[in-house]
């Protein structure tokens, strides 16, 4: 069971609800981490320490799993039991009856000390998006003070081991049968006493540390893909391994290009003779202009299909160009119109579109 999670509201944090989406939840956060970002508020404590905060109700919050898990705990938390003897205790306090139970028969408490997941938002071009790149994203970690080594005192060795826990970091007390063990007071659970704090990191034992990481992006990526880099987040403690960097895609639109999954879509403009008489065009895919053969009596709005001219993702099929046919009516010169009435009068243009008018 993590304890954390029971003294740590993190939809408060995130300014949500229980019943927020994950989009609520998502939208919330870029907005909280765009206003608290250590680079945007230089020597503000308090702005780091809220960056921190919903960074870590983010990593929680966003994954399905760790979310349900959460929710669990904290409803745990929020019971109460009554029993031996009429004794109130709370469903965490399981976690410290079994611990000392396992403690007993020579099991551990095996604490998760693994990094934070930390998380970050990359905006990129659509060509880029389209065809992969390699880039870099600046990501603010917390990392253990290398003046103190973590312990928070100066040079790492101005503390003593704690007299009242032992150096344990708990201590126990006795209801009837059992034991329960809760942290020690003294030493908030460090099981060392501080005598003089670290001049680097203030005593708080952690460091911002600001890290650019190269980041190698697939082809085919969209809005809304998430890297995970694996070992790039938060530094474990005690030689745990280090957490993940979740990398959040943005793509920009393309001025020309619209996307549909694979596919491109391209709406090409042509004149009224190109239309009437037929051409061939040149046309700009992502990689190469193609030729397109444009059969007489084309009508605005026509689509042609240009197979395996799309987006080429990693590892999948390529998806298919198409290009819509726009026709544009340019501004005749006179003499220009007198040709066309003469067209006209002559009946080439055959009976009018507009059925209902020869009714």
């Amino acid at each position: 069971m993590n304890r954390d999670w029971l003294e740590k509201d993190f939809y408060a944090s995130l300014g949500v609800n229980k019943e927020a989406s994950e989009e609520e939840i998502k939208k919330s956060y870029k907005k909280l981490a765009r206003a608290n970002h250590p680079d945007l508020n230089p020597e503000d404590n308090q702005a780091e320490k809220k960056f921190k905060e919903i960074s870590e109700a983010y990593a929680t919050l966003s994954d399905t799993k760790k979310r349900q898990e959460y929710d669990q705990v904290r409803s745990m938390g929020n019971s109460s039991f009554q029993g031996f003897g009429g004794q109130g205790f709370r469903a965490d306090d399981l976690g410290d009856l079994f611990g000392n139970i396992g403690d007993i028969f020579g099991f551990k408490d095996q604490r998760n000390t693994r990094g934070q997941t930390y998380q970050t938002d990359l905006m990129i071009a659509f060509e880029e998006a389209a065809m992969g790149v390699e880039t870099s994203v600046g990501v603010s970690k917390e990392i253990y003070c290398k003046g103190c080594r973590g312990n928070g005192s100066d040079k790492g060795t101005a503390l003593h081991k704690c007299n009242i826990c032992n150096g344990l970091g708990q201590v126990s007390s006795n209801q009837g049968f059992f034991s329960f063990s809760q942290p020690c007071s003294a030493c908030k659970g460090q099981g060392n006493v501080v005598d003089k704090k670290c001049s680097s990191c203030k005593g708080s034992g952690t460091e911002i540390h600001n890290e650019n990481i190269k980041v190698k992006i697939p082809s085919g990526v969209d809005t809304g893909t998430v890297m995970r880099l694996r070992g790039r987040g938060g530094e474990g403690a005690a030689g745990a391994p280090d957490g993940d960097l979740l990398v959040n895609i943005n793509v920009n639109k393309h001025k020309f290009f619209k996307r549909n999954g694979s596919d491109l879509t391209l709406d090409v403009p042509i004149t009224f003779t190109e239309a009437a008489l037929g051409t061939t065009i040149s046309v700009p895919t992502l990689t190469e202009n193609v030729s397109l053969k444009i059969p007489s009596g084309t009508p605005s709005g026509k689509t042609f299909r240009i197979k395996g001219k799309g987006i080429s993702p990693q590892g999948r099929r390529s998806g298919d160009f198409y290009v819509k046919i726009g026709i544009v009516v340019p501004e005749y010169s006179r003499a220009a119109k007198k040709e066309l009435e003469r067209f006209r009068d002559k009946g080439y243009e055959g009976d009018s579109p507009r059925g209902y008018l020869n009714e």
